[in-house]
Order: C-alpha cells, then structure tokens, then sequence
C-alpha cells in the first residue's frame, strides 16, 4: 500500500515538474519569436523611416535667372516638430562625425551642384612648339601640358530665408504661413541640382 501511494505521489510530482518545464520552454519559444518579429518590426519601421525623411526633405524647385547669368531657385522649407524624425541614416553619420547632436539642430540645408560646360583651349604662346593649352575666366582654370590636365573652379553661393505671410493689404502684412529659402548661385558654369531645408518649428 505504502508502496503504491509512493509511486502515485512520484507521479504526481514528475507531472508538475513536466509542467513546469514545458511552461518555461513554450516561454522561451514565445520570447523567441517575439524577439525576431521585434526584431523585423524595427527594420521595418527603420525603412519605412527613412523612405518618409527622403520624401519629406524633398520639395519641387522653381527656377529663374537674374542679372542674365545668375541662377536662382526657390523653395519652400520643410517646417517640423523634431528634425531627428526626418534625418536619414547618411545624415546622422554627418553630424556625428562633425560632432553636432541632432537635438541641437534648429536647420538643415543641403544643397547639391553640378558644373558642367565646354570650353576652348588655347596656347599661351604660339611661337613655341611645346607650350601649354590654358583657358581662364572668373570661375574656371585649366591648363592641358604634357598629357595632363590642371584645373580649378570656383563656386559661390548666396542664401536667403524669407517669410510667406497669410494676410495682406495694401502695404500690411501678418501671420506667417510659412517659409521660402532662396538659393543665388553665382557660377555660370555650375547649376543647382537638388537643394533642402528643413527648420524646427518655433
């Protein structure tokens, strides 16, 4: 009899030690998957993160030309509450690496040139068989000798941030709506490609 009672009693507590068992591993299993589903979520939300910073940053420029030669392009700026939100992963590296926190950041302009042109090589001095090609102006340098090619070319900008008011009459204006950044290029040369500003909302 004392012998049965033992082996119902050892049975019972191999079965509670079962459950206990497979409690723990069916946890372990569920913290697995939870930590890889978690895992994939943040890729996700990271991607879909930097897909709504590119589009956020990027707004359509509009084009003109003052004083015959100087381009100039307009846009609106990107106003929002935390500039962290639209940095892109290039971005965050930059400002790492110069040592500026993005809670810091009050702006960010990023503007992007291509200069692109042909011009006419001729010899400094003709009476001399091997004599350098050169060209120069204001902007740009070259000098073609001996198979190779020497160059410098000169950019300048100007920046101007302007306010768009919501009201106006006759010579009164108030409420801001917004805000317009003007970017001057000064290089005949050379041409805006991209450009972005974004500001924090004050």
């Amino acid at each position: 009899m004392w012998n049965q009672e033992s082996e119902d009693s050892f049975a019972i507590r191999m079965s509670k030690s079962e459950k206990f068992w497979m409690f723990w591993l069916l946890a372990l299993m569920l913290l697995g998957m939870l930590t890889s589903c978690n895992r994939e979520l943040k890729r996700e939300i990271e991607l879909l993160r930097e897909e709504l910073a590119k589009q956020q940053q990027y707004v359509p420029l509009h084009k003109d030309t003052i004083r015959d030669s100087v381009e100039i392009v307009t846009q609106k700026i990107v106003e929002v509450e935390r500039i962290k939100e639209v940095l892109t992963d290039e971005d965050r590296k930059l400002l790492k690496d110069a040592g500026i926190a993005a809670k810091e950041l009050m702006s960010l302009q990023k503007t992007s040139m291509e200069t692109k042109d042909s011009v006419s090589l001729s010899a400094k001095d003709s009476t001399k068989e091997d004599t350098p090609l050169y060209y120069k102006d204001a902007w740009a340098e070259f000098e073609f000798h001996n198979k190779k090619l020497k160059y410098s070319v000169r950019d300048s900008l100007a920046i101007a941030v302007r306010k768009k008011y919501k009201h106006r009459l006759l010579w009164f204006r108030w409420g801001v709506k917004g805000y317009d950044v003007n970017v001057m290029n000064f290089n005949p040369h050379s041409t805006i490609r991209y450009n972005t500003f974004v500001k924090r909302k004050e």
